[in-house]
C-alpha cells in the first residue's frame, strides 16, 4: 500500500462525479472542488507570485481544504493561526505575505478555471501550526510532508476510512483536526462533511440522513462528547457510525462509555501534541487507563523521574526526545501516563506538586475536577479552579464562604497554610476550548477580575450558535464600582451592568462597532456583592441589535437592548 497518502494526491483523480463534501441538502463533487481549487489559485495569482507564505483560517471545511490545496499546489507555505482572534492574527500578520480565509481582511476566491498541479517534496515543509498555549505562550511548529505522511499512513493501515464520511466536532486549525478531519478524508479519498458539526442535534439530523448504506465517523473531543444528551432518540441513527475519535485531554471512562453506549460505535482516544504528532492510542472498553503505543512510535521511563522518552518518525529528528510527561510503563508495552512533571511550582518560598493539591481537592465531596493553578497576575500565590455538581454551586456571598472554607479545611491539614489557594473558581462544566484544553488563556480569563478590579469574575461562556452566548459571572466582593454605591448597602450600578454585556457581545459574539442607544431597559433587582448570573446575550447582525438579559437566583437584574452604529470604530 502507498505509504504517501498525501502525496498521491488523489484531489487530482479524473473522476468528476465522486463526492468529496456531503450535507444533508447536497453534495459537493470532486469536479466542483477541482473547480474551487482552481478559483483560489487565480486568486492568489492576483497577489503574488509562488513561494510564498500565507496564513490560512477558515472554519469552513471544505473552503479550508480548497485553500489548502491550492497554496500547497502552487508551491506556497501555510501557517494555521490557532484562532481567528486579533491579538492572534497580530502575531502572524509579520510572518506572512496575506491572509487567506474567513478573517477580516482575508480574501475570497472569485470563479475559477481547472487548477494546475505542482510538486509536494517530502522534505518541503507542509505547513506550521501553533501549539494551544497550554503552558505559557504558543509557539510556530513546522511540519514537512514526510511528517504528515508518515502519520495518515499509520492511521489509514490502523483505521482505514474506507470510503466513509467524515464529521468533525473540532477545529481542524490545530494538528488532530487537521489530520482526521481534512487530510485523511483527502488522502484516502472519503467524503468530508461541508460545515463543522457543533451541536449533538446536528449530529443526529445527518446521521438520520445518511442512506441505509452509509455509514459515517466522528471526530470529536471530551467537551460535545460529555454533554450528549439522553433525550435525543440514538437508538433510530444506530450503526450509522462506523467509529467515534476523541483527542486534546483525557476522556474520562464513564464518558467514554457512556458515548459507546448513545452512539453505537467504539470510541477512540488519541494522546499526542502538536510537537510530537500522535504518540498513543486507547479505547472506552478498555479495563484499566493504559495506552497503546502507535506503531513506530517508541516509549520509555527515564529511570529517574519516569519522564516520558520517545522516538517517533513524526518527529523531525530521529534521536530520542524527553517529553514533559510523566509515564509508568507497563508488562505489555503499553504506559499509564501519571500526569506533567512540570506541574511543580514555588508557591509563598516552598515547593508545591500542584498535581497533589489537585488530587487533595478532588477527594472532596461533591469535586467532580479541579485544577490548581499559579495566578497569572504575577502576586506568587494560588487559584483553584473547581467543577461543583449544579446543585452544589454557591450563588451568594455566604454560601461561597462556607464552600471555601469546606475545601480549606482538609488542605490546611496537608499543606503548608502559605500555599492553600487565595482565588477560587467554582464552575458547573469545565472552561476547556474546543479541543479540550484548560489553556493558559482560559486561566488567565478566569482570573482576569483579580488584575482589573472593574471587571465581574468570569466563570464560562456557552455557545449555543454564532448569534447567542450565556456567560456565567459573579460580582466580585471588591468590585470597584461598589465604592459609594451605596454606603452601607453596597450594589452594582445599573451603568455597570449595561457595560458588562456591551464588553462580553463583543469578547463572545464579535460585535463591533461604535455605541449608538439603549431601549427597554429596565433593573428589576438589585444586584449584590458575591451573587452569581448568567448573562444571555443575542446579536441581530441585520439591525445592529444586541439584546441582554442578566438574572439570578432572585430573578431578573438587567434586561434590554443594545444598538451599535455598523462601521464605526468601538
Amino acid at each position: 500500500m502507498n505509504d504517501s497518502p498525501l502525496r498521491q494526491a488523489r484531489w487530482r483523480d479524473p473522476d468528476p462525479s465522486r463526492c468529496v463534501g456531503w450535507l444533508p441538502a447536497g453534495r459537493v463533487t470532486l469536479a466542483d472542488f477541482q473547480r474551487r481549487i482552481g478559483a483560489w489559485q487565480a486568486c492568489l495569482d492576483t497577489l503574488a507570485a509562488p513561494g510564498r507564505c500565507y496564513a490560512l483560517h477558515d472554519r469552513d471545511p471544505l473552503a479550508f481544504a480548497s485553500a489548502l490545496l491550492a497554496l500547497w499546489e502552487r508551491g506556497d507555505s501555510v501557517l494555521l493561526p490557532a484562532d481567528d482572534r486579533p491579538e492572534t492574527l497580530a502575531g502572524v500578520d509579520a510572518l506572512t505575505q496575506a491572509r487567506l480565509g474567513d478573517v477580516p481582511g482575508g480574501h475570497r476566491p472569485g470563479t475559477g478555471a481547472a487548477p494546475r498541479w505542482g510538486t509536494l517534496n517530502a522534505g518541503r515543509t507542509a505547513l506550521w501550526l501553533y501549539t494551544s498555549g497550554s503552558t505559557g505562550a504558543a509557539k510556530r511548529i513546522p511540519k514537512s510532508f514526510a511528517q504528515l505522511d508518515a502519520e495518515l499512513a499509520t492511521h489509514r493501515d490502523l483505521w482505514p476510512l474506507e470510503g466513509r464520511l467524515t464529521i468533525s466536532q473540532v477545529s481542524h486549525q490545530h494538528i488532530y483536526g487537521l489530520l482526521f478531519a481534512i487530510l485523511r478524508p483527502l488522502g484516502e479519498a472519503a467524503p468530508m462533511a461541508g460545515v463543522l458539526c457543533r451541536y449533538p442535534e446536528t449530529l443526529h439530523a445527518w446521521l438520520a440522513a445518511l442512506d441505509d448504506t452509509g455509514q459515517a465517523e466522528l471526530i470529536s473531543a471530551p467537551p460535545p462528547l460529555e454533554r450528549l444528551p439522553d433525550t435525543l432518540d440514538w437508538p433510530r441513527v444506530r450503526q450509522r457510525l462506523a467509529a467515534v475519535y476523541s483527542s486534546g485531554a483525557p476522556l474520562p471512562a464513564a464518558d467514554g462509555q457512556r458515548a459507546h453506549r448513545l452512539l453505537d460505535a467504539p470510541v477512540r482516544e488519541l494522546y499526542g501534541s502538536s510537537e510530537t504528532g500522535g504518540i498513543a492510542w486507547r479505547d472506552t472498553h478498555r479495563q484499566d487507563d493504559a495506552w497503546t503505543p502507535l506503531p513506530g512510535v517508541a516509549v520509555r521511563a527515564d529511570r529517574d523521574d519516569d519522564h516520558l522518552w520517545l522516538h517517533s518518525p513524526y518527529l523531525d529528528t530521529r534521536d530520542w526526545q524527553r517529553q514533559a510527561d510523566r509515564i509508568r510503563e507497563a508488562a505489555d508495552g503499553r504506559f499509564h501516563l501519571l500526569g506533567r512533571a512540570d506541574r511543580i511550582a514555588k508557591v509563598g518560598g516552598k515547593r508545591l506538586s500542584l498535581t497533589a493539591m489537585d488530587c487533595a481537592l478532588e477527594a472532596a465531596p461533591g469535586v467532580h475536577r479541579a485544577r490548581t493553578v499559579v495566578l497569572p497576575d504575577h502576586s506568587g500565590r494560588l487559584g483553584a479552579i473547581v467543577q461543583l455538581d449544579p446543585a452544589d454551586i454557591p450563588v451568594e456571598h455566604g454560601a461561597r464562604r462556607r464552600r471555601i472554607a469546606a475545601l480549606r479545611e482538609p488542605l490546611i491539614r496537608a499543606f503548608e497554610p502559605t500555599v492553600i489557594p487565595r482565588a477560587w473558581r467554582f464552575v458547573e462544566t469545565w472552561p476547556v476550548n474546543a479541543q479540550g484544553k484548560l489553556t493558559a488563556e482560559r486561566v488567565e480569563r478566569l482570573f482576569r477580575d483579580r488584575r482589573d478590579p472593574t471587571q465581574p469574575r468570569w466563570l464560562g461562556v456557552d455557545t449555543p450558535g454564532d448569534a447567542h452566548c450565556r456567560v456565567t459571572l459573579e460580582v466580585p466582593e471588591r468590585l470597584a464600582h461598589l465604592a459609594g454605591h451605596f454606603p452601607g448597602r453596597p450594589v452594582v450600578p445599573g451603568v455597570v451592568m449595561v457595560q458588562w454585556a456591551s464588553d462580553l457581545a463583543r469578547e463572545h459574539l464579535g460585535v463591533t462597532g461604535a455605541f449608538s442607544h439603549l431601549e427597554r431597559v429596565k433593573f428589576p433587582q438589585l444586584l449584590l456583592p458575591g451573587e452569581r448570573v448568567t448573562l444571555a446575550l443575542e446579536w441581530h447582525g441585520d439591525t445592529q441589535r444586541l439584546d441582554f438579559r442578566l438574572t439570578g437566583r432572585h430573578g431578573c437584574h438587567a434586561s434590554g437592548r443594545m444598538y451599535f452604529r455598523a462601521g464605526d470604530p468601538p
